[in-house]
């Protein structure tokens, strides 16, 4: 990366970007020209949850395709197929509390920003980064509502298949990769190049797991940590290190509900509430233990729980993620300011003492 703003002791270096010309493109095919696009879109100030309906996000996920495609000059994608992927995508994101298409597009939308925002685009290689945007959009597709400890403690046919192992992560790559072969995304990659871009795909999704959020924190930390007693190199030839790069930022997206407004941000930490809500009940009918002990009839639990999450999950990944990327140096002040508006909030809740049912709204 160039730039001020990057620090002197990292050093970035930029990967040569093939561009082959030969493939005929129109990418007007992925916008509907009857919805008009909202004027933030590419700004960190849009709204997905401002959106009515699956229909105009799917325009709005192809607008986004077309900028990429046309700024970069990427003519490597059959753009028909990328439609039609798009459209399908949207039908695989069923209707959950939180796990659902809008969560898919936030995501989609906040990768996109961090990687015109880093410059990125300028420094991976174009099918990389092609990837990483097929990554962030179908990285929760058919998503049950539930958890993998639900899969796992239930037995279910997906933690069979993958023995228990990041179940819907796996079960993510599966169907993405089921869809990209139905419409044939990848026609124009070489055998090589679509290795990598599955390679890329494979370790953006599973490095959404939850469980490997300390290992990607630890990461990220070694970064920084290197960098600060001796220039540490990005290697932007090194296809390894533009791969972590998609899954750092992804993994960043998808923890990164606290860098919107915070009545936004409070918006969507009710939809999690409620899909965990939904599990806890269907674990009590079956009989199984509980996954969390949370009073999901209590406001104080609900900002505690945000609280924590900030605190612990949240922000330490953004700080990290600073050092490498100053130019989030905003989004990270956002989480701050999310933290200051629950501990406040939560403040005077414990002052008044009042419980409130959350759902009897």
């Amino acid at each position: 990366m160039s730039g001020s703003n990057i620090p002197e002791n990292i050093h970035f270096e930029i990967a040569p970007i093939q561009i082959n010309n030969d493939y005929p493109i129109n990418n007007n095919v992925l916008i509907n020209k009857h919805i008009i696009i909202p004027n933030d879109l590419f700004t960190w100030d849009f709204n997905v949850l401002d959106i009515d309906g699956k229909f105009i996000l799917k325009t709005i996920i192809g607008k986004i395709f077309k900028n990429f495609i046309e700024e970069n000059n990427y003519r490597k994608i059959n753009d028909i197929g990328l439609k039609i992927f798009i459209k399908n995508v949207s039908e695989l994101y069923h209707d959950r509390p939180y796990h659902n298409f809008y969560h898919a597009t936030n995501v989609f939308h906040k990768t996109y920003m961090m990687l015109t925002e880093c410059l990125l685009f300028q420094k991976l290689n174009l099918d990389i980064s092609f990837s990483i945007l097929i990554s962030a959009l179908t990285h929760d597709i058919d998503h049950p509502g539930n958890n993998n400890l639900y899969e796992i403690n239930t037995c279910s046919p997906l933690a069979n298949k993958y023995n228990d192992l990041s179940v819907l992560e796996q079960h993510h790559c599966c169907v993405t990769f089921d869809l990209i072969e139905k419409h044939k995304l990848f026609e124009n990659f070489t055998k090589q190049e679509f290795l990598i871009c599955r390679k890329t795909i494979i370790s953006c999704i599973i490095g959404t797991d939850m469980n490997n959020h300390k290992n990607n924190l630890d990461v990220l930390h070694n970064i920084n940590t290197k960098a600060s007693n001796s220039p540490f190199l990005f290697d932007f030839d090194s296809i390894e290190d533009q791969i972590l790069i998609g899954k750092m930022i992804i993994h960043a997206a998808d923890i990164g509900n606290p860098i919107q407004e915070p009545d936004i941000c409070e918006k969507w930490a009710h939809m999690v509430y409620q899909e965990f809500h939904n599990q806890v009940l269907n674990e009590e009918q079956l009989g199984i233990k509980p996954f969390t002990s949370f009073n999901f009839n209590n406001i104080e639990s609900f900002y505690k729980h945000e609280i924590k999450y900030i605190n612990y999950i949240s922000l330490p990944y953004w700080n990290e993620m600073v050092i490498i990327f100053p130019q989030l140096e905003k989004q990270k002040k956002r989480i701050e300011l999310n933290l200051e508006v629950y501990t406040n909030k939560l403040k005077k809740i414990e002052q008044n003492s009042n419980t409130i049912n959350l759902y009897e709204f």
